[in-house]
């Protein structure tokens, strides 16, 4: 799917789609989503976001195939995709943590470090007696 024209069609026939009813939840003209899907003219921006929110796609992948793609019309292509972020933020989640981790045991070293150098300075600041 190299055009936004194809995207379009793509998206709209695996939300089930017909031209009228998408051009219903657009706001434009069954003839416009024609044209748009011919690749006869380009959606402007606005239509563009519209068009992301009524299929369900990102306004990235509109616009150049990058992200989202619908899988089918079903839910279990959406539940798909939410799966996919839902694993990924538990990754996330499991990186920060051992970032965390991490982070409190180097601020620990430095204040124990900063302990230490603080003593040497009073030791050598200390009167010398003869």
């Amino acid at each position: 799917m190299d055009t936004i024209g194809k995207r379009i069609t793509h998206a709209r026939e695996s939300k089930n789609y017909d031209v009228n009813q998408l051009s219903d939840r657009v706001g434009v003209k069954a003839e416009t989503i024609l044209a748009w899907e011919a690749d006869e003219r380009d959606p402007r921006a606005n239509r563009l976001l519209r068009l992301a929110g009524a299929l369900d796609v990102s306004f990235a992948w509109l616009m150049v195939g990058e992200e989202y793609e619908p899988e089918d019309a079903t839910n279990g292509g959406r539940l798909s995709s939410v799966e996919g972020k839902l694993q990924r933020i538990r990754q996330l989640y499991a990186e920060l943590g051992g970032l965390i981790t991490s982070l409190e045991q180097d601020t620990q070293f430095m204040m124990a470090r900063d302990e230490e150098l603080e003593e040497l300075a009073e030791v050598d600041e200390a009167p010398v007696s003869h």
